[in-house]
Parts: structure tokens; C-alpha cells; sequence
């Protein structure tokens, strides 16, 4: 009788950022990447790389979840063959990834239609979510200037007063400096 391998498969759910390292941890663990796909759920986009441990079974996935208008960095320098995964996710998904090893910048597939596997209206959903984001940075920008300059108003109003402040003090300092040297003067002049 032989022994049947069958173990539960492990879910982690990612940030985009953290996507690299856990990837190079698979790869220093021994593990092969067997397949990445993409779906298009709620507006948004989850991308699940699955690794295999061949020896144990042991199957492990790592999800990431995006706005249709994020990036995703390509994981071909640890696991050269997902170019072709990426590919794949970029011309039937239009999934923004970014600096696969060799793009084939829509022509992996023979096919009429952009992102044919989003459903009717997406593409233009995400090209709207795309200008709101730049609008969005944009807007972000304009206030971080505007801060900017602002502080530098406040800044140059600031050194302006410590500049009367010092003035003032000095103008006083005179004054009373001129008052006690009359003030010696005339006590001088009494004695006489």
C-alpha cells in the first residue's frame, strides 16, 4: 500500500512591496515556482504566485491585491521562466508590471482584442482609476509645494522678527547705556 502525501496548502496575503522578498524566501527555501495567475475581482487585482516544494508536496501560495493601476515588480531575476507568466498577465489582464526580462510588449498571444479576459467596461474603468491617481499625486504635489512655500513665508517672517527683536533690543540697550552715561555725568557735574 502506498502512502498518500497530501498536505493543506498555505495562504499568505502580501503587500506589494513585500512581493520580491518573499519570493527570493521561497526560492532560498528550494521551492519551485509552479504557476502565477491573475484575477480581476471588485475593481482590483490578485495576483497569486504558487510555489511547490516537490519533495513534501507542500504547496504555498502568496497573494497580492492591487489597484488596477499599480505596479507589480517582475520576479524574473529569482525564477526566469515567469517572463512568461508576466507576459501573459500583462497582454490578458493589463497588469502593470514592471521591467519584465523580456517583454513581449503585447504580442506574447495572437489576439484582436486588449485585455481580453477583463470583463466588458474594465479598461476603461482603469483608465479612469489611472487619471484619478495622477490627479490625486498631483494634487498631493501642489499642496506639498504650497506648504513648502508657506513655511517659507512663516520662515522669512520669523527671521524678519528676531531681526526687529535684536534691533529693538539694541535700540534699548543704547538708550539705556546713553541714560546711565548722562546719569554719570550730571552726578559728576553735581560734585563739582
Amino acid at each position: 500500500m502506498s502512502n498518500v502525501m497530501n498536505p493543506e496548502q498555505i495562504h499568505e496575503i502580501i503587500p506589494v512591496d513585500k512581493l520580491l522578498f518573499e519570493v527570493m524566501k521561497k526560492k532560498e527555501a528550494g521551492l519551485r515556482l509552479s504557476q502565477i495567475c491573475v484575477a480581476y475581482v471588485n475593481e482590483k487585482y490578485e495576483l497569486s504566485y504558487t510555489f511547490a516544494d516537490d519533495d513534501t508536496y507542500q504547496y504555498s501560495l502568496l497573494r497580492v491585491v492591487i489597484d488596477v493601476f499599480q505596479q507589480v515588480p517582475s520576479i524574473c531575476k529569482v525564477y526566469p521562466y515567469a517572463v512568461f507568466y508576466e507576459n501573459e498577465m500583462a497582454e490578458l489582464f493589463d497588469v502593470n508590471i514592471e521591467m519584465i526580462d523580456v517583454d513581449y510588449h503585447g504580442k506574447f498571444y495572437r489576439i484582436e482584442k486588449e485585455a481580453p479576459m477583463l470583463p466588458p467596461g474594465a479598461l476603461e474603468k482603469k483608465a479612469q482609476a489611472e487619471e484619478d491617481e495622477k490627479k490625486r499625486i498631483e494634487e498631493e504635489k501642489q499642496a506639498a509645494i504650497e506648504a513648502a512655500r508657506k513655511a517659507e513665508e512663516e520662515a522669512r517672517a520669523a527671521e524678519e522678527a528676531k531681526a526687529k527683536a535684536i534691533a529693538e533690543a539694541k535700540a534699548k540697550a543704547a538708550a539705556a547705556k546713553a541714560a546711565a552715561a548722562a546719569a554719570a555725568n550730571n552726578n559728576e557735574g553735581g560734585q563739582n
